[in-house]
């Protein structure tokens, strides 16, 4: 995997729990990864949300409905 040296600059209390972990390069990759996972996330559930009174008011509005489950074994 190919890597990119960073310059940032962090609030002091961040700073800190970062001097406590052994590979400081790993967390940080992870916990951006995590944010990004939960933001977009955030706004599936909000795009959902949105959407929900339209499904709600038509029965016919279902995306499942037309699907047969037999077309997924041929």
């Amino acid at each position: 995997m190919s890597t990119q040296r960073l310059n940032v600059t962090l609030p002091d209390d961040v700073s800190e729990i970062l001097k406590t972990k052994k590979n400081k390069s790993e967390f940080l990759a992870e916990a951006v990864r995590e944010k990004a996972i939960n933001d977009k996330k955030r706004e599936i559930i909000e795009a959902a949300k949105k959407l929900k009174k339209y499904y709600e008011s038509d029965e016919d509005l279902n995306s499942l409905k037309s699907l047969d489950s037999q077309d997924f074994v041929e």
